[in-house]
């Protein structure tokens, strides 16, 4: 399906007091409904993105296999390792240099435990595909960790692209680090809104202040802005054509 994507106007605020909280033992996880500030009826989904998890795990946490149909997931990690095991055989870490895509299609099932002395924290993004029901699959990527302060890293991006994993999806994801005081372009690309996440620190865009845990949503048409640490920060952003037709068929992201 597609939504009439309701134009941006300005910078909109999706503020932490909209996340649904929840904490049991050595879970933390943090629910965030990326388009819940545009008010659409029945959808808080930013097109194609469904949903993110912002989660702290503690060492020897251990999530039992279970199934995801019609998600594409990425599992983005800024600290500790994660083992992930699946129903097509394979068995990584995954950690903050090493992302990993699940893209479940059909049906994809998978296991993840927490394993060395140190807290995860990551971002679980579950990202709607285009249609449902289609073939099932995983990736892996090594990361360079230094090709991200001043600068964008790009993640993720649609099949196809030149990005180093891909989404069945009309999404780009990117990563930075700022220290405090540096300033930084926000990409653009005609037809992308853009969906920017303090996932630590604090910037300015514009006029507009935002915290950790906070997200600013820009529209495609926007003027050229730039992002300003006010505190050494860790950003990610999302492009976005919401335009583009999906399925709400997932497990999480519909």
């Amino acid at each position: 399906m597609t939504l009439e994507a309701t134009p941006i106007h300005g910078i909109g605020v999706v503020s932490p007091e909209t996340h649904l909280v929840r904490a049991q033992g050595p879970f933390q996880l943090r629910r965030i409904r990326p388009g819940i500030s545009l008010r659409q009826p029945d959808d808080a989904g930013f097109g194609g993105l469904g949903i993110i998890d912002h989660a702290r795990l503690q060492p020897g946490l251990v999530v039992r296999m279970h199934e995801h149909r019609n998600d594409e997931i990425i599992s983005y990690l800024r600290s500790g390792n994660m083992q992930h095991t699946d129903s097509a055989g394979r068995s990584e870490v995954i950690s903050p240099g090493r992302l990993m895509v699940m893209n479940a299609g059909s049906g994809f099932s998978h296991e993840e435990e927490v394993v060395g002395k140190d807290q995860i924290e990551m971002l679980q993004i579950f990202v709607r595909p285009e249609t449902a029901d289609m073939k099932p699959g995983v990736q892996f990527v090594s990361l360079d960790e230094a090709t991200r302060t001043d600068q964008w890293r790009l993640l993720t991006g649609p099949a196809g692209s030149t990005a180093p994993s891909f989404v069945r999806q009309a999404i780009y994801l990117y990563d930075t680090h700022l220290p405090a005081g540096k300033s930084i372009g926000l990409p653009s690309m005609p037809g992308f809104d853009r969906w920017l996440y303090v996932f630590r620190g604090s910037v300015l865009v514009g006029h507009q202040e935002a915290g950790t845990h906070t997200a600013l949503t820009i529209g495609a048409d926007e003027a050229a802005l730039d992002v300003t640490a006010t505190a050494n920060t860790d950003l990610v952003l999302f492009l976005i054509d919401r335009r583009a037709r999906f399925s709400r068929e997932g497990t999480i992201s519909g």
